[in-house]
């Protein structure tokens, strides 16, 4: 008798460059991401439309995230699932101010040498994620 057997792989990525206090602080300083992350600290319910109605296109945008947003340590993660199912990673929510900072590392730091534009979005995507990643 034949058994398919599936595995599912979480991938956890390199320690991310800052603490989680650093993060959270930058976190909450960012004007999109604050509202979802202070209401994620004080409830895991979904806050109603009306809630987030006076809020930016881009809090509005990360509301519609809701379910697959996640703390870790009180720091803001995306989980990503694949088409398939069959493997998720934790993307770390990425504040405007702290973009830059990645995109010069991931482009080209010593550890992994350097990337041209595609590669650097597509190593970026693996690790983090905002609004309006392309």
């Amino acid at each position: 008798m034949e058994t398919d057997i599936y595995v599912k792989v979480l991938t956890t990525t390199t320690v991310d460059p800052w603490s989680s206090c650093e993060i959270q602080k930058a976190q909450l300083e960012d004007s999109a991401i604050k509202p979802i992350l202070e209401k994620k600290l004080n409830s895991a319910d979904r806050p109603s439309w009306q809630e987030i109605v006076p809020e930016s296109p881009a809090t509005k945008r990360y509301w519609a995230l809701w379910d697959s947003l996640h703390l870790q340590d009180g720091v803001l993660y995306r989980k990503w699932e694949s088409d398939d199912g069959n493997s998720c990673r934790w993307q770390l929510i990425l504040p405007k101010s702290k973009i830059p900072e990645v995109l010069r590392e991931t482009h080209g730091s010593a550890s992994v040498g350097h990337f041209g534009v595609m590669k650097t979005l597509s190593k970026t995507r693996e690790r983090f994620y905002w609004d309006r990643l392309r």
